[in-house]
Order: C-alpha cells, then structure tokens, then sequence
C-alpha cells in the first residue's frame, strides 16, 4: 500500500507543476456554458423565459371581428409570447422572405361578414420554412383562435349581425336604440352561459414533491442547470483521459519495466494510476459545480447524493481509460481513438444535444455512455430523488474496466 501512495503522490505533484491543460479544459465548458445560456436567457436569472415569437398580421377585412382578433395579442400573457407586428400584406411577404418573424396570419376579406352569415372563413397562416418549433406553435395558437371564434359566432349568431348594421352605416348615423336589442339578447346569452359554467367544476393544483419531514418549494427553471452536466462530463472525459495516457509515456521511456524490478505488483501500478484519475476527476468535477452554484446559481440538489455520483463518474472515467491505455500499443494510438469515443459519447448521451432530440431509432445508444448517465443522475439529484440505477451502472462497469486494465497491463508487459 505504501508503494501505492507513494505514486500517487508523486502522479499529483507532477500535476500540480504543469496546471495549465486542466485548467483549460476546466474553463472551456463553463465558457460554452455561459455562451449558450445567455443566448436563451439573456436576464441569466431564476425563471428561464425564450424570446417572444415573432408574428406578423395582416388584415385585409379591417372589420370588428378582425380588430377583436388582432386585440387579442395585446393580453398581457400573450404579451409574454408574442410580439405581433401589423403590417400590409406586401410588406409581411418581405419580411417573410428575409427570415424577419416566424408565422405571418392573414385575416382574409369578408371574415367579419361572413362570421355574421355563418359563413365558413379560413384563416392563413404562412410559416417560416428556417425554423420548425416557434411557427408550429403559432399555427397551433392561430387553430385555438380560431375555434374560439367559431364557438363564439354560433352561440352569438343573431348577436353579431350588428357586424352588418355597422359596416353598410357610418357610426354617426346609428342610434342607440337600434343597438339596444342586439346587446339585450347578448346579455341574456352571457347570463346563461354564465349559469352554467360558474362555479367550475374542475380546477387546478400544482404542488412540487418533497421528501418527508421537508418544505416543497416551486424553482424556476435554470438552464445552466440543464446545460452545465452535460458540458462537465464530455470535458472531465478529456481530462481523466490526458491523466491515463502517462501510462504510455512511461511504458515508452520504460519507467514501468524500471519500476516492475521492485516489489510493487501490477495490480498496484494500476490501482495507483487509477486512484490518481479517480482523485483529479474528482476534485476537478467538485471544483466546477461549486462554480456552477456560486456563478450561475444552480440549485444541485441533495450534495451528499451528488458527491456520490461525481466520484463513482470519475472512477468509471479513470477505469474504462485505464483500460484502453493497456490495450494501446503507444501514446499517439491512445491519442488517435481517445477523442473520437470521448466525442461519440458526447454526441450520443445527451452532452452536444439533448437526449430527448437525437432520434429514437439512435436513443437506445445513450444507455452505453457515461454522459448519459451522469447527466440523468444530476437531474434525479436535483428533483430530489436518489439515481440508484446511474450508481449501479457506472458502479458496476467501472469495477468492470478496471480488472481488465490490470489484466491487460500485465499482459502487454510480458510480451
């Protein structure tokens, strides 16, 4: 055992020399991480909110139905979703074109008078072909619009042929008494409908789960938080990764055969230059969510848990490159293949783009990254639940590598 910590030490010393690559590669992702959450969240505080979504309307009916449609977007919860602009329809075609906005609504011509005649009206919705999400949920809010206004024309159908009345006559010219009737069968409707949908029936209660003996508190949502997990694990991959190559190194300059004519085992080299991955992983890895929590607030959850997960994470780190530094045959191999797996795996589990995006057909491969792991982990953790199944993976796996790192090292030191 004595022979063990005698090389880590010295492994940690020869770190503490040349701080430089790990510190770079300690920054890189807190700076992807800032850059990418300041691009979604611009306030970088509490509650994350995305940009209005940009909408265009046109109306060609300017009509009562259509200023009560258009009024519509002037709601203060709409004001938080959209920003609408009302323009001609030449001029939305051109912002359009320009990738300006990300839906245009055309209110066609007779769209009041033909709601006053039961009359079927469409509305169009142009959608900006470079963008998939923000126009779907215009299309999707225009369809809710316009359902409404429909319920509304038939349970108010006599009602609303005061449309007619108003667009054939000035307003000057109609007196109050012709209005009188209209508004007199509206308010008997209005009564009976409100008869029948007061009280309601059905209401809502959100709660957030708590564990027992604890206060439930509602967070909002942080997304460094959501982003920060997945940047850490691809570069903790590098950093681990640069610290096992040293086993090339010194097969290379035949440190190990000098240190194989003394006592300390195989089994010991290995467990050493495990340990010592195991060990800058993890204070790498504590460093940087400290860093997370004090820079950009994240709320990581139950800390003891989270201890947990960084240093069974970095033992699967410092095992499974353990391992592909005895299989290699030199250091400019481990080099080659170390960064296309690092990034494959970054790829597929969650890290470059988030798990529930990358096709189902190709999720299945999430299960055999470490990222995918450590990212799941880390936001069981902060919902306040244990990811026992995350332990039990990199836990078992990690165990796993490391038996055949000491087997392949001795191997490839006899031949």
């Amino acid at each position: 055992m004595s022979r063990t910590i005698l090389i880590i030490k010295n492994d940690i010393k020869r770190r503490l020399k040349s701080p430089l690559s790990t510190l770079l590669f300690l920054i890189i992702p807190f700076a992807m991480t800032a850059l990418i959450g300041l691009i979604f969240d611009p306030g970088a505080g509490g509650e994350t909110k995305l940009p209005p979504i940009k909408v265009l309307l046109v109306d060609l009916d300017q009509n009562i139905a259509s200023k009560f449609f258009i009024g519509a977007f002037d709601q203060k919860q709409l004001k938080d979703m959209f920003q609408a602009t009302t323009v001609s329809e030449n001029e939305g075609e051109k912002l359009m074109k320009k990738g300006k906005a990300s839906a245009m609504i055309i209110i066609p011509e007779r769209f009041s008078l033909d709601l006053a005649d039961q009359k079927s009206v469409r509305l169009v919705v142009v959608k900006n072909p470079s963008e998939e999400f923000l126009p779907a949920v215009v299309e999707e809010f225009a369809d809710t619009m316009a359902v409404g206004f429909s319920a509304l024309a038939q349970i108010f159908a006599d009602e609303i042929k005061i449309i007619k009345l108003v667009g054939n006559t000035s307003l000057e010219k109609i007196s109050f008494a012709e209005l009188t009737p209209f508004l007199e069968m509206s308010r008997v409707k209005i009564m009976a409908i409100k008869k029948f949908l007061s009280p309601l029936r059905i209401g809502l209660k959100t709660s957030v789960m708590a564990k027992p003996g604890q206060v439930s508190k509602a967070k909002g949502f942080n997304i460094f938080a959501y982003i920060l997990p997945g940047m850490l694990i691809m570069f903790l991959l590098f950093i681990v990764e640069a610290s096992m190559r040293e086993i090339q190194s010194e097969r290379a300059d035949g440190k190990i055969r000098r240190m194989m004519f003394s006592p300390l085992t195989t089994h010991e080299l290995m467990l050493a230059r495990i340990f010592s991955g195991w060990l800058l992983g993890l204070l790498v890895c504590s460093l940087a969510m400290a860093m997370g929590a004090l820079v950009f607030g994240i709320d990581w959850g139950d800390y003891f848990w989270l201890f947990i997960l960084v240093a069974v994470t970095c033992f699967w780190s410092a095992a499974f490159f353990g391992m592909l530094n005895a299989f290699f045959r030199n250091k400019n191999q481990a080099g080659a293949l170390a960064s296309p797996i690092i990034l494959v795996s970054a790829a597929f589990g969650g890290s470059m783009l988030p798990l529930e995006q990358i096709p189902s057909s190709m999720r299945w491969l999430a299960g055999f990254t470490v990222n995918n792991w450590f990212i799941t982990g880390c936001r069981e953790i902060g919902a306040g639940a244990i990811p026992l199944v995350s332990y039990g993976v990199l836990l078992v796996s990690g165990l796993l590598f490391g038996l055949v790192a000491v087997m392949a090292l001795q191997r490839r030191l006899t031949t």
